[in-house]
């Protein structure tokens, strides 16, 4: 979002829970790398999460070693993506991605370029093009122009850039001033769930919270620069019980996921409200956006 519709939702997203509420309790609802039942990061399943009931759709962008930005959540092909080997991404041609295949339930189709999925979310100016920088590069230079590239793709400017690395949101603040980032905080609690390994059992069992304090939100908006919210787990939210009081006094939005599911995030959020009184900006769910609001009470 963008200037007064960006400082509106800002504005709002701030406010403690009142009751008066958008159809989901105020909050936006994205589909996690696009609707359910369908390949994630397939044209597909973006085309079925913008004509559903979400407010938004949530991807992951990556770069080939051309240049060319594609949509893929994992470091290597093989769990979504065939015909290409067990590869990293920033190893493929464009050549190489056109004759690739994704897996799964209604797979079967080449897995999108970014350009195609632009093009897909440049027709929905009422919702939100949620994407996520899954590398973090050397220099500046590629994210700058993949956001010029985005800026021109999407004129009504409803769109969103995240990164777990503060680098890479530090590069889209350079090109773009006033579009909002999302920092994506990672709950090592949580490093069981990147795949079944002895070290990720060792870490997640061993791990503690992120600890989100003022002064934390604070420094991100200084160093990133505002308009400027902060992506977590459900687990960490129960962990820093302030965040979204504190978020919200100093107009920093908060997006909640849940690695547990939709049911574990909703049974979370319910708690937050009934304790403090405040509800995230918003939430990216796996499944049924209007399930997830029912079980949330709106």
């Amino acid at each position: 979002m963008r200037a007064s519709r960006l400082i509106a939702a800002l504005l709002a997203a701030a406010l403690p829970w009142s009751g008066a509420s958008a159809a989901c309790l105020g909050m936006q609802v994205h589909a996690h790398r696009g609707a359910p039942a369908l390949p994630e990061n397939s044209l597909a399943s973006i085309r079925a999460a913008y004509a559903g009931a979400w407010d938004g759709v949530e991807i992951d962008m990556q770069r080939l070693k051309d240049g060319v930005w594609v949509l893929h959540h994992d470091l290597l092909t093989g769990r979504t993506v065939s015909g290409v080997g067990r590869r990293a991404v920033l190893q493929l041609s464009s050549d190489q991605w056109r004759d690739a295949k994704l897996t799964g339930a209604g797979g079967g189709a080449p897995p999108p370029f970014l350009t195609d999925a632009l093009r897909v979310a440049a027709a929905q100016p009422a919702k939100t093009f949620n994407a996520e920088l899954k590398v973090v590069y050397r220099d500046c230079a590629p994210v700058s122009k993949l956001v010029a590239g985005m800026k021109t793709a999407l004129p009504h400017g409803n769109w969103m850039i995240t990164s777990a690395f503060p680098e890479a949101l530090r590069c889209v603040r350079g090109t773009d001033r006033q579009g909002y980032l999302g920092l994506i905080v990672f709950d090592p609690r949580h490093a069981d769930s990147l795949g079944a390994s002895p070290l990720g059992k060792y870490v997640s069992q061993r791990a503690t919270a992120p600890k989100l304090t003022r002064q934390w939100l604070a420094n991100l908006a200084a160093t990133v620069g505002a308009p400027v919210g902060v992506h977590v787990d459900a687990l960490t939210l129960s962990a820093n019980p302030q965040l979204l009081r504190d978020a919200a006094a100093q107009s920093v939005r908060v997006f909640v996921y849940a690695v547990g599911g939709d049911a574990a995030l909703a049974q979370q959020l319910r708690a937050t409200k009934q304790r403090e009184g405040y509800l995230p900006s918003g939430v990216i769910i796996d499944g049924d956006a209007q399930a997830f609001c029912r079980a949330m009470g709106g």
